[in-house]
């Protein structure tokens, strides 16, 4: 039974990351434009998180950091990755 259950906790973090997956491409793709906007404006990474406001700043951290977003982090990345290359 415990291999049973591993398998149906995994297959819910799995459930859970797909689902997830839309909405952390988004992200992701929107800090990128930030990122290149800033750059523009000749400001590095950090002197854009240091211009967030902290409410912007904790987002950015439970949506990067957070174990639950990790699989839909991953395969948001590596989706963005593979969409930027063409």
């Amino acid at each position: 039974m415990g291999f049973q259950a591993t398998l149906i906790i995994i297959g819910i973090y799995l459930l859970i990351s797909l689902i997830l997956l839309p909405f952390q491409y988004s992200y992701i793709k929107e800090l990128k434009s930030m990122h290149k906007k800033n750059e523009e404006k000749g400001l590095n990474q950090n002197d854009t998180y240091e211009k967030m406001s902290f409410e912007e700043q904790q987002l950015h951290l439970n949506a990067q950091g957070n174990f639950l977003f990790f699989g839909a982090n991953l395969l948001a990345s590596i989706l963005y990755k593979l969409k930027q290359k063409k």
